[in-house]
């Protein structure tokens, strides 16, 4: 990432230390295309792009949120076939205020909640399933997550007058990333720590939002626990002749990092 690869965009690094959020040690570039400055122009339009990007996806997720959120606890229910006895229905009439009609809005809530539910997006319906929509959640927030990164990584670089061209490939690519990124964590937590038969109520949007927005956030730290995890339960090939691995905070790849353990 921009944040993560700071030597390699900008050749070497600044005064602020610590700071910085990519403090890594310089590192020669490429001799690709895009080597040059990002223009005034350029800036604008990545930055308009990243911007009005986020402002939609907020407004997606906000559309297809579930209404009411799922929970675990049952509905209240009230019982109307209790018969009131004639003597006290007079008392009743004159002593307590007349019961209101249904309200219209618990209405509209209860009809949301059917499945599958219509929802409208810049004024086209479509029907959607719980399960759908979950999904959907999952993929937002994940790409919420890493809009936020492109936003923060995007200010920095042109803040300190070193944003290079080269890199505007990944700030469009970054969003997918974390869509993707979110999608496969939440397969791997829903068919490993839920049961086959627990169904759309029995899970927390929120919980599966807020670990989707930090994937896309932090994509290099996912990718670097998925492949750790994935080297635990499967074999773990040789690297390739040019292989470039990612490296932690402290320079070490997860290959150094199991070497000292044993």
């Amino acid at each position: 990432m921009a944040d993560d690869n700071n030597g390699v965009k900008d050749g070497g690094s600044t005064d602020e230390g610590s700071t910085n959020p990519g403090s890594n040690p310089p590192a020669m570039g490429g001799t690709g295309p895009g080597a040059s400055m990002l223009g005034v122009p350029g800036i604008i339009t990545l930055a308009t792009f990243l911007v009005f990007s986020t402002v939609a996806v907020m407004y997606v997720m906000l559309v297809i949120w579930p209404i009411p959120t799922p929970s675990r606890q049952e509905p209240p229910t009230t019982d109307t076939r209790t018969a009131i006895a004639p003597a006290s229905t007079e008392a009743v009439s004159k002593t307590s205020a007349p019961i209101p009609p249904p309200s219209q809005n618990n209405t509209r809530a209860a009809e949301r909640c059917t499945e599958p539910c219509e929802v409208t997006i810049f004024h086209w319906s479509f029907l959607i399933w719980n399960e759908q929509r979950l999904l959907l959640i999952v993929l937002l927030a994940g790409a919420l997550g890493s809009f936020v990164h492109a936003l923060r990584s995007l200010y920095w670089y042109v803040g300190n007058r070193n944003c290079v061209r080269s890199w505007m490939a990944m700030y469009f690519i970054l969003p997918f990333s974390g869509a993707t990124l979110a999608l496969i964590f939440y397969l791997v937590v829903r068919g490993g720590f839920f049961s086959p038969q627990s169904s759309f109520e029995q899970t927390s949007p929120f919980g599966f939002a807020a670990m989707s927005a930090l994937i896309g956030m932090f994509s290099q730290q996912a990718v670097l626990k998925l492949q750790s995890v994935a080297e635990t339960l499967l074999t773990k090939p040789e690297a390739g002749e040019n292989s470039t691995p990612q490296k932690t905070a402290n320079g070490e790849t997860p290959q150094d990092d199991e070497n000292e353990d044993k």
